[in-house]
């Protein structure tokens, strides 16, 4: 699948287009002293991250960014219930994850849409997973595929799309059970500059209207000031959190592209460009020492 939009647990009696007020349902998420190691197949442990520590308020949206292997993917499957911290605890709402945190959704860099099943049916899913009637899925479906301005293409399969339009379908997926959490792994990482820019205007406008809390992992910081209301920036791994900026740019932000020539812009991505570049030459650091080494040979 495409979106985990299937963690939300409900019962049959909150079927439907639910009414939200905005962040009031959005939840607060919360890591404090967040270890994580994994075994490695030699049998020693590899530490992902270190000593997290990290509050995002309900209904706001946070842009984690960080050097390759910082532990930006690992931050998110925490957060999602899909793994543990071997240290430290997460929270959301105020209750430690012990298991699939409810009412999540989750977008993944790959295109992983049912590839024999309709725009429609996979964005559909969410809805008839948590047991909605079939032609209710399919009416809340429809409308969220106009929301993403993909009518028309309703009854065309992933293969059919281009990646911008599968990127939309990904996106109504994980909209569609309106939920209190948004996980974002570099979603729109493999898209062309144009695309990901209609890509972004896309998302922000869809998430005013719902407000969920959002983490947005991406590698491009112009992306991350342009969508966020702080950006964390990650060291080196093991990752830590380094810093954390808050983005005092007004919302509604309005088109990305033009954002980016505003002064605060400019001044916020100094700064925390600043700090973002110590860590990325440190991992380059790391990878270009074994090349030297070997004497440039791989």
């Amino acid at each position: 699948m495409a979106v985990a939009s299937t963690f939300a647990k409900r019962s049959r009696a909150g079927r439907g287009v639910r009414e939200r007020s905005g962040a009031a349902q959005a939840a607060q998420i919360q890591l404090t002293g967040v270890t994580k190691r994994f075994a490695t197949p030699s049998g020693s442990l590899f530490t992902a991250v270190r000593d997290v520590d990290m509050t995002i308020e309900p209904g706001k949206f946070c842009a984690v960014v960080g050097p390759s292997g910082c532990g930006k993917s690992t931050t998110l499957t925490m957060v999602s219930g899909l793994d543990r911290p071997s240290v430290g605890t997460v929270s959301v709402g105020g209750k430690p994850v012990d298991g699939i945190t409810a009412g999540t959704s989750f977008m993944f860099q790959s295109d992983a849409l049912l590839p024999w099943k309709t725009v429609l049916d996979n964005v559909a899913l969410g809805p008839v997973f948590r047991g909605v009637p079939k032609k209710e899925a399919q009416a809340q479906a429809r409308e969220w595929v106009r929301r993403v301005h993909l009518v028309g293409f309703e009854n065309h399969h992933p293969h059919q799309l281009s990646g911008g339009m599968r990127k939309r379908v990904s996106l109504a997926a994980a909209l569609i059970n309106e939920p209190s959490i948004l996980l974002m792994d570099e979603p729109f990482g493999a898209l062309d500059v144009q695309t990901k820019a209609m890509m972004s205007n896309e998302l922000l406008a869809l998430w005013e209207q719902t407000r969920p809390t959002v983490i947005f992992v991406t590698h491009d910081l112009e992306e991350a000031i342009a969508l966020a209301d702080q950006v964390v920036v990650m060291t080196v791994g093991p990752g830590t959190v380094k810093d954390i900026y808050d983005i005092d740019l007004p919302r509604p932000r309005g088109a990305v592209q033009e954002i980016r020539f505003d002064p605060r812009f400019l001044e916020l991505h100094h700064h925390i460009w600043e700090s973002l570049r110590e860590e990325v030459e440190r991992a380059y650091a790391r990878t270009a020492k074994p090349a030297s080494a070997n004497g440039g040979q791989s």
